[in-house]
């Protein structure tokens, strides 16, 4: 008898809990459906997506990010969630999402501004902004016309180097390559096919030296110019005529 009991109280115990669940997803399924139709009644589903300031993401990576479709409830979206998956992407250094009137989604993207190309210790390219940032790796030959930075220490001194690579823009000197020394100090390679090596101390103004250089240099035959003692500018050339 008892063993009967037990068995017709598991028997209802487990219809009951089935009757409860059943009865919640339906509820839950009737209360998505009410949300969704008051939604669309009064006009609070989506109906148009905006992304401006994509330059170079890729657009599928976006639509992933989103993961959003037209005819969405607005009060389902989670605009934290966009954003955080969005900012997670190799390009988007920020981003900013916003609800407007009539069921649209209108999303700014802020894209990192490439710099150079930063080379680690195991030979893979990056490319970094101008705050030494590394935020893609890249193929050898990707994005060349941007300047190669590699060395130890070289994305701790990426601000000094700015200041360099522009004082040399005044002299219309272009620079391609750049490496940092021993964590110290850089030598900076030139697109006219020598390269300059700078002071530790002071290698910015250390560049005033070369108001120096008379008209008589062969440019086309040099090297190096080492300014790395103050007060003193020595040259080599590949050979002497």
């Amino acid at each position: 008898m008892i063993r009967f009991l037990t068995r017709l109280f598991l028997f209802l115990f487990i219809i009951s809990l089935s009757i409860l669940i059943y009865k919640k997803n339906y509820l839950i399924t009737k209360l998505d459906n009410v949300i969704l139709t008051f939604s669309d009644y009064t006009g609070n589903v989506l109906k148009e997506v905006y992304v401006s300031g994509r330059i170079n993401e890729n657009k599928s990576n976006i639509t992933d990010a989103l993961n959003v479709k037209i005819g969405d409830s607005l009060f389902n979206i989670n605009l934290n969630e966009i954003r955080n998956n969005l900012n997670k992407l190799s390009w988007v250094q920020d981003s900013k999402i916003y609800t407007l009137p009539l069921g649209i989604l209108e999303i700014e993207i802020f894209e990192y501004i490439p710099h150079g190309r930063y080379i680690d210790k195991n030979e893979k390219y990056f490319l970094i902004n101008n705050d030494g940032i590394k935020f893609k790796e890249i193929g050898l030959n990707e994005f060349s016309s941007l300047f190669k930075l590699r060395g130890e220490g070289a994305l701790l001194k990426i601000n000094e180097l700015s200041l360099i690579m522009n004082k040399l823009k005044s002299f219309n000197l272009e620079v391609i390559d750049v490496e940092r020394i021993d964590s110290r100090r850089w030598n900076i390679y030139l697109q006219k096919g020598y390269f300059i090596k700078l002071p530790h101390l002071d290698p910015i103004n250390s560049l005033d030296a070369l108001y120096e250089l008379d008209n008589n240099i062969k440019y086309d035959n040099l090297i190096f110019i080492d300014l790395r003692i103050k007060n003193r500018i020595s040259i080599k050339y590949k050979h002497i005529d």
